[in-house]
């Protein structure tokens, strides 16, 4: 199995479920040997198509005529084709059309039914080729919805909410950093080695890490040192000190891989002084083992979540960075009596969300969503902050956060907590993250990053305390 054929099949099984684009790419390197360059290239085939499917599509379908109905293989070798002549210009135009045409010719046989597929195949490819480049997009000016769904690889719906909410500017600027690769982030544990210690090691053995302008404990592995394969996923392949220096980096007790924006909403519940904590959407991890850490491993944190699934998953990486004062629990915090978290200082609810923050890690998610389903969360949201309000005792914090861009997710949810929960009141970000750059700090107080405009993913927090 080469990787376009290995990329093919991911892109196939995407296409008919729901899984992500990690697990399903997981799942087909378990089944075959590939090595790491054709593994970067798998990776970088599939979150790249997966990306640009809106604007692959339509280029492609300047050149099929519109009674031609492709099924969903011969559609996604168009796709493959397509994305390599358009995006990937370390491969030379006459390699990509050979290989591409390769997928069908490989899947059928050398009849003249295959010959006639190959044919049309190559045929459309060798336009894409000579035209796709110099086609004209529904111009902006008369169509932004269009134009930015298109040519930037979007759903319509989606590009119409952004320029209700946030206009042209901001949306144009929003997805085409949410189209780059983002680069890796990690938490140095302070607990166990300093920032500084790690970025001298670091960059001594090949990985240059700088350190990160928004989080006291973060580092930033530059793009330059993260290969264009890696289309999203730089946590599983590199190239330049080689893969088993990543790997060491990654296994290490001291580090924990968590985007800059992340990193913040722990400093904002700012727990050093408290003695009990409760983290009610804890898993994978990032956070709880965080918290745990600024807590000096002292005192008691909580940390819940909906299935012991999650919960296992989280308990692997609290042992792994030496989160030793975590306490799990499986419990859905939507519905569950949370009487218990009455005598917690602090109160963290991370809550399921959009995810429309990480399209930069997660370019699949833009598919997976439709307006109903985000309103939804919203309600789920909401059920979470109310479910857990009415024990928090009167002088308790509690902090509410999503890696959402979307005001119905987070300004809109936490206006709504505090109409019919008076007693709250927001305390001013800025006060707990007073190294952040301003334009991080909204006008209400709230925490909220943009990866245009901070370099990090998008995320919102606000800090809670009732009276």
């Amino acid at each position: 199995m080469n990787a376009r054929k290995v990329a093919l099949e991911c892109l196939l099984t995407l296409s008919h479920t729901s899984a992500s684009i990690a697990s399903v790419v997981d799942s087909a390197f378990g089944r075959y040997t590939i090595d790491g360059r054709e593994r970067r290239l798998v990776n970088g085939l599939v979150y790249g198509v997966i990306r640009w499917q809106r604007q692959l599509d339509w280029v492609l379908n300047q050149f099929i005529n519109p009674r031609f109905q492709l099924d969903a293989r011969h559609r996604n070798i168009l796709r493959l084709g397509a994305f390599q002549l358009l995006h990937l210009d370390g491969i030379p135009a006459h390699a990509a059309i050979y290989e591409t045409v390769q997928l069908v010719t490989s899947h059928l046989r050398k009849s003249s039914g295959g010959r006639k597929t190959a044919g049309f195949i190559n045929a459309v490819l060798r336009s894409v080729q000579r035209k796709g480049a110099t086609l004209a997009y529904p111009p902006l000016g008369k169509n932004p919805t269009e134009h930015i769904a298109i040519s930037l690889s979007y759903p319509t719906w989606l590009v119409k909410q952004w320029l209700q909410t946030r206009g042209v500017s901001w949306t144009l600027a929003f997805c085409r950093a949410s189209n780059q690769i983002a680069p890796l982030a990690l938490r140095v544990n302070p607990l166990l080695t300093q920032r500084e210690e790690v970025s001298q090691s670091l960059n001594a053995n090949g990985v240059p890490a700088t350190a990160s302008k928004i989080a006291p404990d973060g580092l930033v592995l530059e793009n330059r040192a993260i290969t264009a394969f890696d289309a999203g996923v730089p946590t599983r392949y590199w190239e330049g000190a080689g893969e088993t220096t990543l790997k060491d980096v990654l296994s290490r007790e001291d580090i924990y891989v968590q985007d800059e924006s992340a990193m913040l909403v722990s400093y904002l519940l700012s727990p050093a002084d408290a003695q009990c904590v409760v983290d009610l959407c804890a898993a994978p991890g990032g956070k709880t083992t965080h918290l745990a850490h600024l807590m000096g491993n002292a005192g008691k944190l909580i940390a819940l979540d909906v299935s012991a699934e999650k919960i296992a998953l989280l308990e692997k990486n609290c042992r792994r960075v030496g989160a030793y004062n975590v306490e799990t629990q499986v419990l859905d915090a939507t519905k569950a009596d949370l009487g218990f978290i009455k005598t917690a200082d602090a109160v963290l609810i991370d809550a399921p969300c959009s995810s429309f923050g990480t399209l930069r890690r997660h370019p699949d998610i833009r598919w997976n969503k439709t307006f109903k389903q985000v309103r939804a969360l919203s309600e789920i949201q909401y059920s979470l902050l109310r479910n857990a309000a009415q024990h928090i005792k009167p002088g308790g914090i509690l902090v509410y956060s999503t890696c959402s861009v979307e005001p119905m997710e987070n300004e809109e949810v936490v206006q709504r907590f505090l109409t019919n929960f008076p007693m709250y009141t927001v305390e001013n970000a800025q006060n707990f993250l007073p190294d952040v750059p301003p334009s991080v700090i909204t006008p209400q107080g709230f925490v909220q990053t943009f990866p245009h405009e901070h370099g990090v993913d998008g995320a919102f927090a606000a800090r809670l305390r009732k009276g």
